[in-house]
């Protein structure tokens, strides 16, 4: 079968920044703030460096950690919803992006502090839209005490999608009361690792960092079989070389020193290598996800995990602001295209604005339905001897048609996308549209969504287990 994606890196580069990770790591060393970690890593095999300040990983050590790694995950729904299979060799699996502190309408330009509403408003969007696949969250409750806000959300989250749900947590305690949430929908916390309903991002930080409480997370997270994304956030130019081969390399080194983390915390534990590296701005310090190269970073992460056999996420699927110029779906296949021909298991960013800064409703309608056209890029083709049709050939080389054949008749509707689909196309048989005319559109349909679904899909027993949990968090 033959699939459209993007290569970015030959066979030698590959092999070129996975042995200059390996260097940085045993030579430079990850800075853990961590110490029940460090000890962690000193005791399987790590070291400090010379001035005792971090922690310096072998060759021999990393070795084991992919050999130790499972090569396939199951990440589960529940209520019916399919579960997503690790490597998925012929589709992408998308979610919103995530974690927005504001939330904007497009068409009037209003912007306010996100809120718990705000967050389950966003929850029933993707439960609705068959775009979507797994759920991120998509803002932050900033109306809840700290202590409360990681957990509220992981259980709004549960009780209205049954789809998947991407988690996260800042420190071990958050990282227990998520295991707790997501227990309530398997046999008790040992079931967890037997169906992964939950996955959790564990960002390093760029460069080569481990944060006290992500790091101390990630090992609650790797002990309860709960997948952790390795998602490196590094920044070219700015956390990390302006260059990408360099940038990759970095990434991948992070990659490579959290996987060790989860690895050492639980042999055999389930790991996704993940980017969301972009250039930065260097006029004004800012992250660029719309630079140019992003998706060519993106483009040598996915291949990078894929040497090493691992399933791979990369972030930064979605139009941003961009939406505001488009009147049709079809305005938006360009760039979504090549987003959707990276080579990742999963990917994330609908809904989001401003750098991911912040969110709207109407941004992710706009989203998922381009994403609806442009993920038939990636589709599969036959390319064995019939759908090359060798005897068509030779006989519509005599009478000059292969309109009427029966090779067209039976194939052309795989083959043509746009038969069935007429925005997927890049120009051609576009009519007149105002510019922002598929807002407005997508306004409408969010609307539409909120009025008429907005139960949870949780059962009541489900419902108040989780609100038990809760509240012994918040009055313990």
């Amino acid at each position: 079968m033959a699939k459209g994606k993007l290569d970015f890196l030959s066979k030698d580069e590959i092999e070129r920044i996975h042995s200059t990770s390996l260097k940085v790591l045993a030579e430079v060393g990850v800075l853990v703030y961590s110490d029940a970690v460090s000890k962690m890593l000193i005791d399987s095999g790590a070291s400090f460096s010379e001035d005792g300040k971090r922690i310096l990983i072998p060759e021999n050590v990393v070795k084991s950690a992919l050999s130790n790694a499972p090569r396939s995950i199951t990440l589960a729904g529940r209520n019916g919803v399919p579960d997503m299979k690790l490597p998925s060799p012929n589709r992408m699996y998308v979610s919103n992006g995530g974690e927005g502190i504001y939330i904007r309408d497009l068409l009037t330009g209003t912007t306010r502090p996100t809120t718990t509403e705000d967050f389950r408003d966003f929850t029933v969007l993707i439960e609705s839209l068959p775009q979507i696949d797994f759920l991120w969250g998509m803002v932050g409750a900033l109306d809840q005490p700290p202590n409360l806000k990681n957990l509220i959300e992981i259980r709004t989250g549960f009780a209205y999608t049954s789809k998947h749900i991407q988690g996260g947590a800042m420190d071990a305690k958050e990282a227990i009361e998520a295991i707790r949430v997501a227990s309530v929908f398997t046999d008790g916390v040992e079931g967890l690792a037997k169906k992964r309903v939950m996955s959790s991002v564990c960002c390093p930080i760029s460069p080569l960092t481990f944060e006290d409480g992500l790091a101390e997370a990630q090992v609650e997270f790797a002990k309860a079989g709960v997948p952790v994304v390795a998602m490196s956030a590094a920044v070219a130019g700015l956390t990390s070389p302006v260059t990408i081969a360099g940038t990759l390399t970095q990434v991948n080194a992070e990659n490579l020193a959290s996987l060790v983390i989860t690895q050492t915390a639980q042999k055999g534990a389930p790991w996704i290598y993940s980017s969301d590296s972009c250039p930065g701005d260097l006029k004004t310090g800012s992250i660029d996800y719309g630079a140019l190269e992003a998706n060519l970073m993106r483009a040598g992460a996915g291949q990078m995990g894929r040497h090493y056999g691992l399933p791979v996420m990369c972030a930064g699927i979605g139009l941003e602001n961009l939406s505001l110029e488009l009147s049709t779906v079809r305005d938006g296949l360009p760039y979504m295209m090549v987003m959707a021909l990276v080579h990742a298991d999963l990917g994330s960013g609908f809904g989001g604005l401003d750098q991911a800064a912040g969110a709207s409703f109407e941004q992710m309608i706009v989203d998922a339905w381009v994403w609806d056209h442009a993920r038939e890029f990636i589709r599969e083709f036959d390319a064995d001897n019939g759908a090359i049709g060798f005897d068509l050939i030779k006989e519509a080389g005599v009478d000059g048609n292969f309109l009427g054949k029966r090779h067209t008749m039976t194939r052309f509707k795989k083959e043509s996308i746009a038969t069935s689909k007429p925005d997927a196309v890049f120009y051609g048989r576009q009519g007149r549209s105002e510019k922002g005319a598929l807002l407005k559109k997508a306004k409408k349909e969010a609307e539409r969504i909120l009025r008429e679904q907005t139960r949870p899909v949780a059962s009541k027993d489900e419902l108040r287990a989780m609100d038990e949990i809760v509240e012994s968090v918040r009055r313990p």
